[in-house]
């Protein structure tokens, strides 16, 4: 008798967690940003970018031999970035509410060379 009521329960639960499934599983949107440091001299290839608020994917690729990174900021709190890199590509992760953020290359003398530039997240 007690193998009869452990084995409904289990059926219940396993329906349960199948009915909940697909709901579940459904992927958050997640906004995604690309942006490039060109081969020759300090700079990227945009001075501005837009993304949705909530999760941001931020695709990175270098094309030079010379190391750089991306780094996102308001003022001086830092929300983060990618790793520094030469000649590659790497991705970021990072949650942003709704603003206007600073982007730049933190590699010294870079951000001030004109490695830098505003995203926008709304």
């Amino acid at each position: 008798m007690k193998l009869a009521s452990i084995l409904a329960v289990a059926a219940a639960l396993a329906t349960a967690v199948v009915a909940a499934g697909p709901a579940a599983a459904q992927p958050s949107s997640t906004s995604v940003i690309k942006l490039t440091a060109m081969s020759q001299g300090l700079m990227y290839n945009t001075k501005s970018l837009h993304a949705k608020a909530g999760k941001i994917k931020l695709v990175f690729t270098n094309q030079s031999m010379l190391q750089h990174d991306v780094r996102i900021e308001i003022g001086e709190k830092e929300f983060g970035g990618t790793k520094k890199i030469t000649k590659g590509t790497t991705t970021a992760y990072l949650t942003l509410k709704k603003g206007k953020y600073n982007f730049y290359c933190s590699v010294a003398g870079h951000e001030d060379a004109g490695m830098k530039g505003t995203l926008t997240v709304s």
